[in-house]
């Protein structure tokens, strides 16, 4: 377009840039500047007034918000997707479609951290208000939790198939609250809302909003949550039905909604500082509704987008509104302090939308004064950021970042409305830093450097241990049962603890095999498969070690403050000789040496020191604080005095000078060789005269001992090495990759020479021999003196026997990685079968505890089972209920699954054949009962009494219901976690289903607690007239209920809530778990009771089997099965 007298010329171009000509001057002036593709995010910086935005054009801009200047913009083939501020520092986050997430400095204009955990698009990104944290999600599942306070924002923890898979819920997935405290998002599925500690990631709560409307026909999914700023007890949801859902954060429960929000599903949602309005964005839409809805109309609609909305917030001050999709829109709001949503004022008006106008000069005008601006935008030049300083291999994945400088010309004078006479006061709702009394640089850099340092950082490496995330409290005043008295003893210990590191150790010479579970030591007989079962622990061991001539053990896990224990066992006659402790937290590594003398134990990154002690009375002899984390440490099997560790800084040469009374450790560091980078030395072996390590990018350095120096080097893995062990010339390697190698390595023993020079291969022949690949990432690892056979175990939570002769791997242990969910026993009691989190049910062999078979269900959590009536020969089959409301029948003499059922829409919570094996009863979430044909498959029958309230448990059983007044040959209860139990006279083959009774157990209000006990209910084994119940209630308590008199006939008190019960049919015996870890015994004729703490969580099943003379019970992924002498 060509001015009227010729002179200028505006012209626009494809990168989103407005300017004009001036022909005189020959002149070029940027008008305005804009994203040329949908703006897919945005977060603002309240501190400074900058607004960042990411866009589908492939760059990320961050813009002033007063003068509407466009200072950076950082294009990258990586398309951006989310991006946050940092609440206090002068940083942003990034994530993009591949799942990297980078963090930038806009002060320094450079990247400060890159991260690429993520296997899908980042949907959402947040940091807690007080800086602290960081977290991250991505478009499958996964979550991430940062260090925010530290400049490469380390990563805290991981956690997998926690947030709803997709992004429809991009860009603000997340939702903190503003104490910091929680952390909320939609996941594991769309149904289900949790809420998160936001400093670990522990799973607080979990809310399913489809069961929330009971009276709907179709099931309601989440979209988008948000915290109220005036209290973190209440959680605001948009749901795919056009609703708002008001929850509490403590119960779940829901307070109030409104519905047809929107015609079309709420894509953004945002709360008011002083929780007085409320946005939401619904296609095109913006609505601001009255947060208390005390109107009678409580919304207006604004409307200028061309194209769906994709985020909506309230600026800092509150003052102004942001709404980005097609553009980039900014909106005065103008609601006054005391005015009402209802005033015929609207309380939005459209300051400016995108393109936005970037490089302006304005006068004294604010973005969120009230008033239209009386300046038009002007322009300003660009000019390319040096990034010399940043990694060269980062920057050839940033593609190019330039910085906008101002370069103000004269402003334009636009015709508009005169400034208000008096215009309304600027309110804050922030706190105000004033950044003029900011420490110096230096001083604040000290400052964050200490913060650092009394928060240790996790390394980069999977060597250290790992504890499963507990909900549960250890009861310390519960007293034991002398061996001899004991009602129950430990017979068995089903699984192994892969979450610990080096927790495995095998001396062939003397057939010592021993593991850890939880919280027990388990010594197991190879060739009689018997079990001996070392405890003291009273939560999970980290790792194990044993002498060489095998008379000793030592079993490391946190005590009950916070230092660890370490036991010292006498393998022989199973007994604690000792009891030491030192490291403040986690035990990381234990080591004998090699005349036994000596005892080594080292502390994990929490407490990076080496304690050294004398193995005739345990008494402690020195002790040495490294300079930085330490991974494992060995001694040399060839000189006595020396010794040596592995860790983030390198290699550690120790020589142990003896004193008369004490010894002293002197130690050596030397960094890893420049030839691999910056890594992790992880593991450690001897090899005559040389040491070996391995680092957490694959790599195997050989270094001379005397010299101190490397001197060779190869590429063993393209992951984590986190096993080495040699024999002779052959090495072993085992790493995250899942690969077990074994290596040829005699060229290693020629290749020392005078010459100092560290070598890439070196020319050399290194070669693996064999390689077989496991079910997960190695963590122990023990092999015969010729290296041809040995034990390995991974974190699947299994043993490997391997045998390099014949190149095979046998399965010597193995249990479930995830939660337990359930536990049955055979009608023979010939097997037992189990069901887990992660979908597999498996089947054992009771005699041998070896597992059968195994089904697996991909991506779907088994939340119960039961065998069938009949379970011998051919027709024995298992019935398991998944988080999808399907029903999986399983023939155990086809190892096929042979029926798939699906009676429910939310997840099965218990199941059960008929006393007859006629029908299927099953539970849903949601409280219905469905009865389903176990020939057909086909739905009979829906009982709809408990709608509403999760069904805890179901129990069929053989009764001639006459003598209640109703026909019958079976019986059935279900009891619901509103603690009301129905009870059912039934005759299947004649499709008859009454209600014989109705109980309600009454309850006071909710207390405190998060989560309440669940309610549960069976059958008296020796009279089925009588019912046994436990729950919520006023009192903690065993109710046992009257079918004939209608009325509760007995009562035993509880010391804690149960969390499951089992009933004896011989001996009149009960067994009830507790969130407090104990398994409780009790004589229900007496009232006599026994207390065992050989669990290291809170129990969720425990089952006798169906004589009596066997119990289960199951913590977290621990089962044990005990032998009932009885009371």
């Amino acid at each position: 377009m060509v001015s009227f007298d010729g002179m200028q010329v505006l012209a626009a171009t494809s990168t989103g840039n407005l300017g004009f000509l001036d022909v005189s001057s020959r002149g070029y002036n940027t008008l305005m500047r804009s994203h040329t593709d949908t703006v897919l995010g945005f977060s603002v910086d309240g501190i400074r007034r900058h607004l960042t935005t990411a866009s589908a054009d492939g760059t990320i801009r961050v813009w002033n918000m007063d003068s509407l200047h466009q200072l950076y913009d950082f294009v990258s083939e990586d398309n951006p997707c989310s991006v946050a501020f940092h609440p206090h520092e002068q940083t942003f986050s990034c994530g993009f479609s591949s799942g990297t997430v980078r963090v930038f400095d806009i002060s320094s204009a450079k990247l400060l951290a890159e991260h690429k955990q993520h296997r899908g698009e980042v949907i959402g990104l947040a940091f807690s208000s007080d800086g602290e944290f960081m977290f991250s999600a991505d478009s499958e599942g996964a979550l991430v939790l940062y260090s925010a306070s530290e400049e490469d924002h380390s990563v805290t923890r991981v956690a997998c198939n926690v947030v709803a898979r997709g992004t429809e819920r991009a860009p603000d997935a997340l939702a903190v609250s503003s104490d910091s405290s929680r952390l909320a998002f939609v996941g594991p599925s769309s149904y289900i809302v949790t809420i998160a500690d936001a400093r670990s990631l522990d799973e607080l709560l979990h809310v399913d909003v489809s069961i929330l409307d009971v009276e709907s026909t179709q099931l309601d999914s989440a979209l988008k949550v948000c915290f109220s700023p005036a209290s973190i007890e209440l959680l605001l949801i948009t749901t795919s039905a056009h609703k708002i859902l008001w929850l509490s954060t403590k119960t779940g429960r829901l307070l109030r909604q409104v519905s047809k929000v929107h015609q079309h599903p709420c894509s953004s949602l945002a709360v008011s500082e002083d929780s007085r309005f409320l946005l939401t964005s619904g296609h095109n839409a913006v609505k601001v509704w009255d947060y208390n809805m005390t109107h009678h109309v409580n919304s207006q609609m604004f409307i200028g987008h061309s194209e769906p909305i994709r985020q909506v917030r309230f600026t800092p001050d509150q003052l102004g509104v942001v709404s980005v999709g097609d553009a980039i829109f900014l909106w005065d709001f103008l609601a006054d302090p005391v005015e009402c949503l209802t005033d015929s004022s609207s309380q939005f008006k459209a300051s400016h939308s995108s393109p936005l106008a970037a490089d302006t000069e304005v006068n004294g005008a604010q973005l969120s004064n009230g008033m239209p601006r009386q300046t038009a935008p002007l322009p300003s030049s660009q000019h390319q950021l040096d990034v010399g300083a940043v990694d060269p291999v980062i920057q050839g994945g940033l593609g190019s970042l330039s910085v906008c400088e101002d370069d103000p010309a004269k402003p334009v004078q636009t015709t508009g409305p005169s400034q208000s006479s008096d215009p309304r006061p600027a309110v804050s709702f922030l706190k105000v830093t004033n950044l003029d009394s900011f420490p110096p640089l230096n001083a604040h850099h000290m400052d964050t450097m200490e913060l650092s340092q009394n928060k240790p950082v996790r390394p980069d490496c999977y060597k250290h241990f790992i504890p499963h995330l507990k909900t549960s409290s250890l009861d310390q005043s519960i007293a034991a049962p002398q061996p001899q008295d004991e009602g129950i003893k430990l017979k068995a210990v089903i699984g192994y603890n892969g979450n610990g590191r080096g927790n495995m150790v095998w001396s062939p010479d003397q057939g010592l095999f021993a593991y850890s579970c939880g919280c027990v030591v388990v010594v197991e007989h190879l060739h009689t498969g018997t079990q001996r079962h070392l405890q003291g622990h009273s939560k999970e061991i980290s790792c194990l070690a044993i002498s060489n001539d095998a008379q000793t053990m030592a079993s490391a896990a946190a005590g009950p403050n916070s230092r660890s224990l370490i036991f010292i066992w006498d393998v022989q006659a199973g007994t604690c000789r000792s009891t030491v402790s030192y490291h403040k937290g986690a035990v990381q590594s234990l080591a004998f040496s090699r005349d036994d003398l000596f005892f080594l134990s080292v502390g994990d990154f929490s407490d990076s020191g080496l304690a050294l002690w004398r193995t005739e009375n345990f008494q402690l002899l020195s002790t040495v604080n490294m300079s930085g984390p330490i991974h494992e440490a060995a001694f040399s099997p060839s000189a006595a005095s020396q010794m040596a560790c592995v860790g983030s800084h390198g290699v550690y040469f120790c020589l142990i000078h003896r004193h008369a009374s004490n010894a002293d450790i002197k130690v050596q560091r030397v960094s890893a060789p420049s030839e691999v980078g910056d890594v992790e030395l992880t593991a450690l072996c001897y090899m005559d005269s040389f040491l070996l390590t391995s680092s957490n990018r694959g790599h195997v350095c050989a270094w001379d001992i005397n010299k101190q120096s490397c001197f060779m080097i190869w590429k063993a893995d393209d992951g984590e090495i986190g096993v080495l062990l040699c024999r002779g010339n052959r090495l072993l390697t085992g790493s995250n990759t899942h690969w077990l190698r074994l290596w040829e390595v005699e060229a290693v023993q020629g290749l020392r020479s005078a010459e100092n020079i560290c070598r890439i291969n070196g020319g050399t022949k290194v070669v693996v021999d064999q390689e077989i690949m496991l079910d997960g990432t190695m963590v122990s690892a023990a092999f015969d003196t010729s290296m041809d056979m040995g034990i390995v175990g991974t974190t699947a939570g299994t043993l490997w026997y391997i045998n390099w002769s014949d190149n095979s791997s046998i399965r010597l242990v193995s249990g479930h990685r995830s939660k337990v969910n359930d536990v049955v026993f055979s009608c023979d009691e010939h097997h037992f079968a189990t069901c887990s989190e992660d979908g597999s049910v498996r089947v054992w062999s009771t005699s041998s505890y070896e597992l059968v078979v195994q089904f697996q269900v991909i991506n779907q959590a088994c939340g119960c089972l039961c065998w069938s009536p009949s379970s011998s020969g051919d027709s024995s089959c298992i019935a398991a209920g998944y988080g999808d409301g399907t029903l999986r029948i399983f023939r155990l003499a086809s190892t096929d699954m042979e029926m798939k059922l699906h009676p429910h829409y939310v997840a099965v919570t218990a199941v059960t054949y008929s006393a007859s094996g006629h029908v299927i009863l099953s539970a849903g979430k949601n409280g219905l009962v469905a009865v389903s044909s176990s020939i057909s498959g086909a739905t009979i029958r829906v009982i709809r009494d408990h709608k509403g309230a999760t069904i805890n448990s179901v129990q069929c059983v053989n009764e001639q219901c006459k003598k209640f007044g109703l026909e019958g040959n079976e019986m059935f209860l279900a009891a619901g976690a509103d603690r009301r139990v129905s009870v059912w006279a039934t005759d299947w083959s004649k499709e008859k289903c009454d209600l014989l009774d109705w109980l309600s157990f009454p309850a006071p209000p909710n207390s405190a607690d998060d989560s309440l006990p669940p309610s549960l209910a069976a059958f008296y084994p020796a009279d089925h007239s009588l019912l046994v119940y436990t729950g919520y209630g006023v009192e903690k308590e065993l109710s046992f209920y009257s079918l004939a008199k209608k009325q509760i006939i007995k009562k035993i008190s509880l010391t804690h809530w149960a969390t499951c019960i089992s009933l004896s049919s011989k001996s009149r015996l009960l067994a009830v778990g507790s969130r407090e870890r104990v398994l409780k015994l009790i004589k229900s004729s007496s009232g006599k009771f026994q207390d065992f703490l050989q669990h290291s969580d809170s129990l969720q099943t425990c089952r006798f089997s169906p004589s009596g003379m066997l119990l289960f019970s199951a913590a977290y992924n621990e089962v044990l099965l005990w032998e009932v002498p009885g009371l």
